[in-house]
């Protein structure tokens, strides 16, 4: 019957040494009968749970019971790459004799292991939960003062702050569906194209890259802006592209007009501010903001500066724009983080 049972099933004496283990001990843990009698079985033990393990046993006589969770070695996992150690509880009680003295004590130890790992995962969402509560709560508070600062009437204000909520549910709907694995970058793109009812990209290409969850959320914003800049500017032909290493994300990102679209009103702010040559710029952690990154009329310092401090303060990515006649490209390149 005990050898049925799907638990380890073990017998211990008054002062607490082991003198019998079931065959379901033996054949998890590879100790043989004579090993784990008396304290052997702590061997089977996680190193760094073993020193909580005796406590839990010399204190059971005065609380009258033993409860505790550890991990156990599993012989069958020797010379394999996972861990040969899985998480049980053990618990045991005593049988007394008529004066209520302990004669024998009989014990089971449970795996509990995928309950563990559920634990685990459950902890590390809440702890990423609440991360991502405090970062959206500082990115809004910057928007609300970039907007106070450049809109001008209460109902700039009104529209600068909503279209930006409106980009951070789209990305926060994203991450919250796997909060733990990231956002594919591919998602990102379309998901901001199609909130501006602009067409598939002409180009959609690269590896498939999961972003992690602080990543996605500035990235995921300046894309809004980049396509911001694209529906102001009549640029509704986009080509997106990356390519990744180890370390480093490169996002390509190129728009262009409708054949019958007017010249680029961005265009006009960069002539009007004679850019450098070629019309090519470059923004990086130490460069000075510019309030022409990309679509510059109607809110476009604000655009600028939304991407200056996604991109190069928060990101750390260097950008290099150059525009063309009605083209504009914009290359990124950002650190992953390890």
């Amino acid at each position: 019957m005990v050898e049925s049972m799907p638990h380890l099933v073990w017998q211990a004496n008054p002062l607490g040494d082991w003198i019998w283990a079931s065959p379901q001990w033996t054949a998890f843990t590879g100790q043989s009968l004579d090993h784990s009698r008396g304290y052997g079985w702590l061997d089977a033990v996680h190193p760094e749970d073993r020193e909580r393990t005796r406590d839990a046993w010399r204190a059971a006589s005065r609380y009258g019971h033993l409860m505790i969770e550890h991990r156990l070695y599993r012989r069958a996992a020797e010379g394999k790459e996972r861990d040969p150690y899985l998480w049980f509880f053990t618990r045991a009680a005593p049988r007394r004799d008529d004066g209520g003295r302990p004669t024998t004590w009989f014990g089971t130890s449970t795996d509990i292991h995928a309950l563990h790992l559920m634990r685990e995962a459950q902890t590390r969402l809440i702890h990423e939960l609440q991360r991502q509560g405090r970062n959206n709560l500082a990115v809004i508070r910057g928007i609300v003062r970039r907007v106070a600062d450049t809109a001008v009437t209460a109902d700039d204000v009104v529209a600068h702050v909503d279209d930006r909520l409106a980009a951070m549910a789209r990305i926060q709907a994203e991450v919250s569906r796997e909060p733990l694995s990231g956002v594919a970058l591919e998602v990102l793109i379309r998901d901001e194209l199609s909130a501006h009812a602009l067409p598939e990209p002409s180009v959609l290409a690269g590896p498939p890259v999961r972003l992690p969850v602080e990543v996605a959320e500035r990235l995921g914003l300046a894309l809004h802006e980049l396509v911001l800049g694209a529906v102001l500017d009549g640029h509704d032909r986009i080509d997106a592209t990356w390519t990744t290493t180890p370390t480093h994300l490169v996002l390509t990102w190129r728009e262009r007009a409708r054949r019958d679209a007017p010249a680029s009103r961005a265009l006009s702010d960069e002539a009007a501010r004679a850019p450098s040559p070629a019309g090519r710029h470059d923004h990086g952690p130490d460069s000075a903001p510019d309030d022409g990154v990309a679509g510059c009329s109607g809110g476009g310092t604000l655009r600028g500066e939304m991407l200056e401090r996604m991109l190069a303060y928060d990101l750390h990515a260097v950008t290099t724009i150059t525009e063309t006649g009605s083209e504009r490209e914009v290359i990124i390149g950002l650190p992953l983080p390890h």
